[in-house]
Parts: structure tokens; sequence; C-alpha cells
């Protein structure tokens, strides 16, 4: 194993235990634990075309240049000479006011036109714009305008198809859009309409009147990690937020999840069958009784003593059953403390081609020097290059461990698992559910 010093041993360790600690299932009454995994809700990021009004406040020299022009003074040299300007200044004054229709101006002679009279009145100006609104975010479920989408998980790519939802609205449904008009509206406001602020002055204001088209679109999808149970007297699914802060998330799109997972839409490779024998290596060792109690209260505990602290990651590391959800916690922890993993599998095939597992192996290893054991397979090579795209290879070798899982770090710990076919969903729906064992082989316990 790796050698710390003794800060960066007692931040792993106190790291251990708040992971344990967020990591493991909570209890659902009525159903039982399948599988943790996460899904990507498709969501549509747009740039608008749109039609906006500005209403913009007259500087002084546009006021004064408008009420010279309305008492009768047309001859621009005369209006330069009453506002003590020069005339290429004035110029540019004139030209800006002609171009916004607020005057006419021919042979240095000015007119003031209607718009130039409305402005007068109110000393502010106002003209309609075409504009692009960018960064508007809309759920492919519900068309739902997501107003602060700092809140979520946001994921551009790497996103495996197996755990991205299906989209229920077009991207380029216009109506969908429209519809949503005052929410778009209502995040003009605050972003776009913000006022400009000179010299303590409001000189400008914005409103959203129309939405025209789409200019671009972009799907980028939020992640919803989830735990999935199965019901203890059915087949029936339910799914929970795999921590508290994802609970208003997943509430939001539950129904359409649980129906896009019985319908084999998402997560289809967990209901895959799979061949496993009737028995394998690996003792069915007990749970430690009251450990997410004792764990629980200590991780409340701001100030912690080091020999506490030792001691709750004794009692984690101890060989017992593992609890619903912390088997990924103790493998990240063994690894980066490792220096070599053994991988010893079944059939490498079923592992090799799980692109769940092949994209988290990096973190089950670390920086540790991976050999593998395996029992069958159809395609070696092709096997091994599949398991190399998560983690170098150093070794593999065909040999009857009689495991199905198993990991071991430095011939210190080992993880295995005991696997066992659970029906959900329908009566021809299976998943293989597999239980986790931690043994400290330097342990007679």
């Amino acid at each position: 194993m790796k050698l710390y010093n003794a800060m960066e041993e007692s931040y792993l360790k106190e790291n251990l235990i708040h992971k344990w600690v967020t990591n493991i299932v909570r209890q659902n009454d009525g159903y039982e634990f399948l599988l943790d995994d996460e899904v990507y809700l498709p969501v549509y990021k747009y740039a608008l075309k749109i039609t906006k009004r500005k209403t913009v406040k007259l500087n002084l020299v546009e006021e004064k240049v408008l009420q010279i022009v309305s008492i009768g003074v047309h001859q621009v040299d005369e209006i330069a000479k009453i506002l003590g300007i020069t005339r290429p200044l004035l110029d540019v004054t004139l030209a800006d006011l002609h171009v916004k229709d607020l005057i006419s101006v021919s042979s240095d002679i000015c007119s003031l036109l209607k718009k130039g009279e409305q402005a007068l009145s109110n000393l502010e100006r106002v003209e309609k714009q075409q504009d692009i609104m960018k960064d508007i975010y809309m759920d492919s479920f519900k068309g739902k305008i997501l107003e602060n989408i700092t809140r979520y998980q946001v994921v551009e790519k790497g996103i495996i198809d197996d755990n991205k939802l299906e989209p229920l609205v077009q991207a380029e449904d216009m109506k969908v859009i429209v519809s949503r008009f005052e929410d778009i509206q209502e995040i003009f406001q605050d972003e776009y309409s913000a006022t400009r602020i000179a010299d303590g002055i409001r000189t400008e204001t914005q409103e959203l009147l129309t939405i025209d088209g789409i200019e671009s679109v972009y799907v980028v999808f939020i992640k919803i990690p989830l735990q999935v149970f199965v019901s203890t007297n059915g087949w029936d699914i339910d799914i929970v937020a795999a921590k508290k802060k994802y609970n208003e998330l997943l509430l939001e799109y539950k129904d359409e999840i649980i129906r896009q997972i019985n319908n084999k839409k998402v997560l289809r490779a967990h209901w895959k069958k799979k061949t496993i024998q009737e028995s394998y290596n690996g003792e069915c060792l007990k749970e430690v009784e009251r450990l997410v109690e004792t764990i629980k209260a200590a991780d409340f505990k701001k100030k912690k003593k080091q020999k506490e602290i030792d001691e709750l990651q004794m009692k984690i590391l101890s060989s017992r059953r593992l609890l619903d959800g912390e088997v990924k916690v103790l493998l990240d922890y063994l690894a980066e403390n490792a220096q070599q993993v053994e991988m010893s599998v079944d059939n490498i095939d079923d592992w090799a081609y799980d692109k769940n597992f092949v994209g988290k192996l990096s973190h089950y290893v670390g920086k540790a020097t991976l050999k593998i054991k395996y029992q069958s397979s159809n395609n070696i090579g092709k096997a091994i290059e599949r398991i190399k795209q998560g983690h170098d290879v150093a070794e593999y070798k065909k040999h009857e461990h009689g495991y199905f899982i198993c990991w071991k770090f430095d011939d210190i710990y080992e993880i295995y698992g005991l696997p066992s076919e659970q029906i959900a969903i329908d009566r021809d729906t299976t998943c293989i559910v597999v239980d986790y064992y931690l043994r400290n082989l330097n342990s007679s316990v």
C-alpha cells in the first residue's frame, strides 16, 4: 500500500467516513434495492430570434436639438451656433437622430418628425429591434423553461447512450417555445432589460415583444443519480434520488423515468440476460450491527480525535457483508491506497461489454497496476481491448478461481460479489443483483 504523511492519511480516513455516510442506500419501505445508476435528461439550449422594444432616454444634446427644431429653427449652422458646438460635432448627433427617424435632414435644413415629437414629449425615444436571446434552457420532457441551470449538474458529452432518457418534446417545436413566452419574458426582464446606469440615472429599458424563431439549438444533459428498487411483493419498480439534493429534480420527472425504465428505453443493460453459476467462491459474512448509526453519529460530530477516526476506519474496513451503496465508495478508497489491483471475474465478456463498468474502471483501480484473472471468454482479445478503454491491463490470464467478481488490493483487502437473479418489471425480465462482501486478509475475523 502507498505511504502517506499523517495529515494526508487523516484526511483520507475522514473523507472515507463522510463519503460512506452519503452513499449508503436509504431504506425504501415495501421495496428491495436493485441497483444504482444515473440517467441523463436531455435539455435544449437555445439561442432565440426575438423582437424587443427599446426605450432610451435622450441625452442632453439630442434633447436640445429637438427643442430648437421644434420652435422653428431649422438651419443646421444656426442650431450649431445656438448650442455653441462645432458643426462636425452637431453632424454626428443629427445623423444619429436621422437614422432613428426622429428628424429629417436635407440641404442643411432640419425638420421634426412624428417620432421626434413623441421623443421630445417623453424625453426618450422608443424603437423596435431584432436581437438574439442566448442561453435559454428547456427540458425535453415537459417543455419547461429552466430559469437557473446552475442548480443542476449539466453534462455536455461523454454520456453512454443507455443512460440517456428519450425526449418527449422536439427541439424545433416552436409552438412549445412560444407557449412558454411568459417564462422566457421573465428571464429577459431579469437579464436583458436590466437598465443601463449612467451617473445614477436610468438611460435605457428593454421589453420582449415576440419570439420569432430559433437561431441555434444545442443539446446538453442534466445528470440525475438514482437508485432503483423492486417491490417486495411483486415486480413493480420504484426510483429514489441517490442524494437528497436531487430529490426535487427527480420528483419532477419521476413518473416518466419509471415509464422509460419499464419500457426498456433507458438502463437497458441492467436487464440483459447473463449466465451465472449456481455457486461461487466467497463466504456470506454478516453485517456489523448498528454500523450505520455509529458512522452517521461520528460523521455529524465536527471535531473528531485521531483515535476515533482510526477506530471508525477499522469498523468500515472489517470483514463483513457490505451495505447497499457502499461498494463503490470502498473500491475508490482502497484503489487510492493500492499499488496493485487483481480483478478476478467469471465471464470477462459480461464486464468488458458493460459500458458503465468500463467507464468507471479507472475509479476502481486508480493509479494501481491492474491484473485480471478470468474463467471464460468468447474472444479474450476483444474483451481486453474494451477493458483497456477504462484502464490499462498489465497482465491477464485464464484461471479457475471460482469467483463471480473479486477485487484484491495489494493482498490486504478483497471485495467479492455473490450474484442472484431478481425478477422485476415483468415475469420475463430479470436483473442480476450482487451482494458484496469485504474481507480483511490480515485479520482472522
